[in-house]
């Protein structure tokens, strides 16, 4: 059956293609904005005495591309969390300013680097020395046991 007026066919049909270009749109920005969170590292700052979260101290992390290192500044929230996008990044190494990791690195050797592609798939919990803590590694987040420094540590680093 057409239609007698072939201006109202022209904008029925103008107003498919505008609906179906909106909802292809719409699932484009929702992919792409899936594959940006899915690419976000955690790294949680946890007392490794105590387990619990600091907030509130700086961090710096390290990502490490194919060909450069870029150094981020960061400040853990009331979770203990910092959090970065790892888009490109194989792996990272991270300093806690004012904490000492719980015996994650060799006295005196090189920062331990953590891969990205580990952390996504299963999560990480570096090594802990410093208490006896149960605790089972997150999805996407690494879970860095640190204590306080004492003051002739800080004229170390």
């Amino acid at each position: 059956m057409q239609d007698k007026n072939p201006k109202q066919a022209h904008s029925r049909l103008f107003k498919k293609g505008c609906l179906v270009l909106t909802v292809f749109i719409f699932l484009v920005l929702c992919i792409s904005n899936t594959e940006a969170t899915a690419q976000t590292v955690v790294v949680r700052l946890l007392n490794g005495r105590t387990g619990k979260p600091i907030p509130n101290n700086r961090m710096v992390v390290v990502l490490l591309r194919a060909a450069t290192k870029q150094s981020i500044d960061l400040t853990t929230n009331q979770e203990g969390d910092v959090q970065f996008e790892s888009v490109g990044v194989k792996g990272f190494q991270v300093l806690s300013l004012f904490q000492v990791g719980c015996g994650e690195q060799v006295p005196g050797g090189p920062q331990p680097v953590y891969s990205v592609e580990e952390i996504l798939k299963k999560g990480l919990i570096t090594k802990n020395i410093c208490g006896h803590l149960n605790t089972e590694p997150l999805r996407g987040k690494l879970l860095y046991f640190v204590r306080p420094a004492h003051w002739w540590e800080l004229f170390k680093q």
